[in-house]
């Protein structure tokens, strides 16, 4: 009788094998270096290009890793049947969606768990949920054989008030470890999670810059995407309104009267609110929505004078990262200060209209805000790879000391 998938044990010893089938983990380079997998159910944005670095910087540090991610990203036999996301999502009805959800639990759960069975890793580190609503169950059953660590990207939720907090909460608390990316957040994901350790692991500042790639220069991006020159500020990734698109909409008329040939682009998947719909009408402005590349996002982030980061809520930006690894200047808001002080990345801005359009006059006109220093000619990951691989011995000690491969959750 063939047996169930979710019968294989993620916890079984791996047999012995001198090459990796391709698409996955190659041969382990350091046996002491722990076996990791990955996973992330994102095709895109942010956290995927975080993941793919965080990658590449481990495997510098000798780890073997494998990454279980939607097909096209994830490796060969570690795909995942992962949850639609975006803007199309956002817009089905209630009852659309939930049926949505429901068709997508049982795939996205049995990927995820076949993946980790045939990988059989010293450690699952998960960056993104796979499950929605279930994923606390499913991650505690991973947990009893093999320690699970989350990244938490966005600790305060950013959609979905209260029951997203709650769901987080609790897909935290099934964790061996999480990992920040700042102190600011770690109290109020300790109150969460009590007992789980919390780790920070500050992101490195040119941490998603292409290792043995030259950025493009603000002349070459510009005339790849086919904009003029004159001064530019950008606003880069998913349009949502806690990036403060309503701030700019109220902020942007003062700068193009002081700047006439100013403009701003907002580029990336737009989700549907009003602010975005008053701050297109504002002069000056431009659209560009839609899914962008990665090659043009990192494009973007280089043709523009100055990248704005006006967000009410958050502690971290992927897109603070892109503008670093391209040399291009930001004006953050308070909640990303912490980042943008460690990575000097640019200034911090007040959420004030009047305080953004002074700070974008000045940045647009004068010329007065430096840009960062420019990534070294070979980047490498290190201090960000190097504290995650600190994690992972830490909780595979801990499992070790208790005397057994699963925990008590």
């Amino acid at each position: 009788m063939t047996a169930h998938p979710l019968a294989d044990d993620p916890g079984a010893p791996r047999p012995p094998s001198p090459s990796a089938a391709p698409g996955g983990t190659p041969p382990r380079p350091d046996p002491d270096a722990p076996h990791v997998l990955l996973v992330d159910a994102s095709d895109r944005g942010g956290i995927a290009r975080y993941t793919a670095s965080l990658r590449a910087g481990l495997e510098s540090e000798h780890a073997a890793v494998a990454l279980a991610a939607p097909p096209g990203v994830g490796d060969r036999g570690r795909e995942l049947a992962a949850a639609r996301w975006g803007p199309d999502v956002e817009r089905l009805g209630r009852a659309r969606l939930y049926a949505l959800r429901v068709a997508e639990v049982g795939p996205a759960a049995l990927s995820l768990w076949r993946a980790v069975a045939r990988e059989r890793p010293d450690v699952v580190h998960a960056q993104t949920e796979v499950v929605p609503g279930l994923d606390a169950a499913l991650l505690r059953r991973i947990a009893r054989r093999v320690p699970v660590v989350l990244t938490v990207h966005d600790p305060h939720p950013l959609d979905g008030g209260a029951r997203a907090a709650a769901d987080q909460a609790r897909r935290w608390r099934v964790a061996d470890a999480l990992v920040l990316h700042s102190e600011e957040p770690r109290t109020f994901v300790e109150a969460s999670a009590p007992g789980v350790p919390v780790h920070v692991v500050p992101v490195d500042p040119y941490f998603f810059a292409p290792a043995g790639r030259t950025p493009p220069s603000r002349a070459e991006a510009r005339r790849t995407l086919g904009v003029d020159d004159g001064p530019v500020a950008l606003l880069l990734g998913q349009v949502k309104a806690y990036k403060g698109v309503g701030l700019l909409a109220r902020a942007w008329p003062a700068v193009a009267e002081a700047l006439p040939a100013a403009r701003l682009f907002v580029v990336g998947e737009a989700y549907d609110h009003a602010d975005l719909d008053a701050l297109a009408r504002a002069p000056g402005v431009e659209l560009r929505l839609g899914v962008v590349p990665e090659d043009d996002l990192d494009r973007w982030a280089a043709a523009a004078d100055v990248l704005a980061l006006p967000y009410g809520a958050g502690s971290h930006s992927g897109i603070l990262h892109r503008a670093l690894a391209v040399g291009t200047p930001v004006l953050g808001s308070p909640p990303l200060a912490e980042e943008v002080y460690r990575t000097r990345a640019g200034v911090v801005v007040a959420l004030d209209p009047g305080a953004w359009a002074e700070a974008l006059i000045g940045a647009l006109g004068a010329g007065s805000l430096a840009p960062p220093s420019p990534p070294p000619p070979s980047v490498a990951s290190g201090a960000t790879a190097r504290g995650t691989i600190a994690v992972y011995h830490e909780v595979l000690a801990r499992r070790r000391f208790s005397g057994s491969s699963g925990g008590s959750k």
